[in-house]
């Protein structure tokens, strides 16, 4: 499949949301694997990054809470 770059980028930001509230939900519990909270955040730490150098700084805030959530901070 081979979607328009506008479409393509859309999807990507979409998962990328989809993938931070996954991970802001299994932050605030207790019965996750640490193993994958560690996992989590190397990828959430990534998606900001990549969010930020994008324009999309203004969701920044919320992602490193999540980051910081998952670490056990």
């Amino acid at each position: 499949m081979r979607l328009p770059d506008d479409q393509l980028q859309r999807l990507a930001l979409h998962s990328a949301f989809g993938l931070h509230l996954i991970a802001k939900w299994m932050a605030g519990r207790d019965d996750v694997d640490p193993e994958i909270r560690d996992r989590l955040s190397v990828h959430i730490t990534a998606l900001d990054g990549v969010l930020s150098a994008n324009g999309h700084d203004w969701i920044r805030e919320e992602i490193e809470g999540t980051e910081a959530a998952l670490q056990g901070h």
